[in-house]
């Protein structure tokens, strides 16, 4: 009897933190890194990824202003986000799997930006929680009831 309660007990709090921890649909980290080149073959120049934005300057010429043309890409899953590109970006940024480093480095931004942000009040923390209970405890009443 005291198994199955640490047992459901622990199965709600791992479901929480689940719930909770930040994830990409592979369940693999994924790293986006500019496009080589533009749709008429312009190399990449200047780029940026703080985070949210992958920046990426195409320039006509060497030495150009690194905002006349650009592509922002989402940091998180890729997709364009604007392009000032005259419509040359292209679609998506290029996906590799991180290193274990970069890996890290993501987690840990991603670990301070939700730490900034103000903690949600009672009600909105509280439901899963208290649904996570309940269910707990309705299975543990009805595997009680069946042993007896």
């Amino acid at each position: 009897m005291m198994y199955r309660v640490a047992f459901i007990l622990l199965a709600s709090v791992l479901s929480v933190f689940a719930a909770v921890a930040p994830r990409t649909p592979s369940g693999i980290a994924s790293c986006y890194s500019c496009p080589g080149t533009d749709g008429l073959g312009f190399g990449v120049g200047q780029h940026t990824n703080d985070g949210t934005t992958l920046f990426c300057s195409y320039p006509a010429v060497p030495g150009e202003d690194p905002n006349d043309f650009f592509c922002d890409y989402s940091a998180t899953d890729g997709h364009l986000t604007q392009d000032n590109d005259a419509g040359l970006c292209p679609g998506s940024a290029t996906s590799s799997a991180c290193s274990p480093s970069k890996k890290r480095a993501m987690l840990k931004k991603a670990f301070e930006q939700r730490a900034a942000q103000p903690a949600p009040s009672y009600p909105e923390m509280m439901t899963p929680k208290m649904a996570f209970a309940k269910k707990g405890s309705a299975v543990a009443s009805k595997l009680g009831k069946k042993q007896a």
